[in-house]
């Protein structure tokens, strides 16, 4: 890739982030690269070819993660850990995404079955196949304390220094896994119940 277009990225993740996918104009991102419009579209056809080369990288590590689930069902830990690892890579992308419903909708387009479908598939795998509603709720609660609590750990340590993966400390990544594995464990009967 470019550097030209590697910038193209920079600069739109930025505005992205900061205007919102639908707030932020092919001429915004232009002019904070210092050229025209015409000198954009030489390197990206449209605003959505810019989300799209974004998206790129991190969609490519969900359908392996995916791909993995499919082929032999992982541990929990190891499955949790993988999204844990692609919120950390793909945390300015998950506050573009998580902002605007558009973006959903082109993430959908680019996947081979939604994005729903494809979340109902790490719930079952967390779950188990014949799991009951109880178990269907920790799953869901283990899968959310995945994204939220590692967007939360590295907003609370600031931005990363040397890259992506600098944004989680070791000891945040074990704390996350280990209350999404909490959420995700069996409690037993519940208190007042025979």
């Amino acid at each position: 890739m470019s550097s030209t277009k590697e910038r193209i990225l920079v600069i739109a993740r930025e505005l992205f982030a900061r205007q919102g996918y639908t707030g932020t104009t092919i001429a915004d991102i232009a002019g904070e690269l210092g050229t025209t419009t015409a000198a954009l579209y030489y390197h990206f056809d449209s605003k959505a070819d810019i989300l799209r080369g974004l998206l790129e990288q991190p969609m490519a590590v969900y359908l392996r993660i995916l791909e993995g689930l499919r082929e032999a069902r992982p541990a929990a830990e190891e499955l949790l850990g993988a999204f844990v690892d692609l919120a950390v890579e793909s945390r300015e992308l998950s506050v573009i995404i998580d902002r605007d419903p558009t973006i959903l909708a082109m993430i959908d387009e680019q996947l081979p079955t939604s994005s729903e479908d494809l979340t109902k598939e790490v719930i079952i795998a967390l779950a188990g196949p014949d799991a009951d509603h109880a178990a269907v709720v920790r799953a869901h609660a283990a899968f959310g304390v995945v994204k939220h609590a590692t967007l939360a750990a590295m907003a609370h340590a600031g931005p990363p220094q040397n890259g992506p993966r600098d944004g989680l400390d070791p000891a945040d990544r074990v704390e996350i896994l280990a209350a999404a594995l909490r959420a995700l464990a069996d409690p037993g009967p519940a208190r007042g119940q025979p």
